[in-house]
């Protein structure tokens, strides 16, 4: 069964949780972040270049390395998508752009079995079920096990939150900095003012309607920055910007 029910009872109890994308598609990386200790690992498969065999590949190596929950950002809010994503046993969904209610409805149904939601059910095969030994498990949850996030990317979300925050079932909402600055013309500078204001109004508005707070840090906006601003997790880096940035540190050291 996948454990969004220990993502919502940390978040409920107050505890703040340091997260990673995983991007590189190795187990190996997955296999150390876990190790590391990160609160959660988020598998990016809406810019990453991984496939769901991939993402069950990491999935493995992640849970060999430690007890950390594995999500997955998916590439958008399509049923079909979802579902497979789901039955692999992610622990939890992020899904883009979701700009109305209905689309968040959509969500949640997609995530749901029947007469709750109309995602379609294996339990004798898919991995979510292990392969058939947990179906009483797997079909009890209905789904409700899946920790549902949607993302704030947009000038419309913005001014819908509360509409989408009351939909049941959405556990949290999660500001995707680059694409909101980028929906008002501030792709090049999110430092600009507008931009600035716009994420300000979406933590206030995400944060008066209960639902939990997500987001990503920035140069000048750290983890502890999120935490103080009520962020209940942060995503502080990923597998290839540590590996990328470890590895510059060490050229430029050793070039002098």
């Amino acid at each position: 069964m996948a454990r969004g029910d220990d993502i919502r009872g940390r978040l409920a109890a107050g505890d703040k949780l340091v997260a990673s994308w995983l991007t590189l598609c190795s187990p190996i990386a997955a296999e150390i972040m876990a190790l590391t200790g990160f609160d959660a690992l988020i598998i990016d498969q809406e810019h990453g270049p991984g496939d769901l065999v991939n993402a069950v590949n990491l999935m493995q190596a992640a849970w060999a390395g430690g007890d950390a929950p594995c999500l997955m950002r998916i590439g958008g809010a399509e049923l079909n998508l979802i579902k497979r994503s789901l039955d692999t046993g992610i622990d939890g969904l992020m899904v883009p752009v979701v700009e109305t209610p209905d689309q968040a409805r959509m969500v949640v149904a997609a995530c749901r079995f029947p007469p709750e939601g109309n995602r379609g059910i294996a339990p004798g095969s898919v991995r979510a079920a292990r392969y058939g030994m947990d179906r009483a498990g797997f079909v009890a949850a209905r789904g409700r096990d899946v920790f549902v996030i949607c993302q704030v990317e947009t000038k419309a979300t913005v001014e819908r939150i509360e509409a989408i925050a009351a939909v049941d079932g959405v556990d949290m909402l999660f500001i995707g900095r680059n694409d909101l600055a980028s929906s008002i013309g501030r792709v090049a500078d999110q430092n600009h003012p507008d931009a600035k204001a716009l994420m300000a109004e979406a933590e206030r508005r995400i944060k008066a309607s209960g639902k939990a707070l997500g987001g990503i840090t920035a140069p000048g906006d750290g983890v502890t920055d999120l935490f103080g601003r009520g962020y209940g997790l942060v995503i502080a880096g990923s597998d290839h910007t540590i590996l990328r940035d470890a590895a510059l540190g060490v050229v430029k050291a050793a070039r002098g």
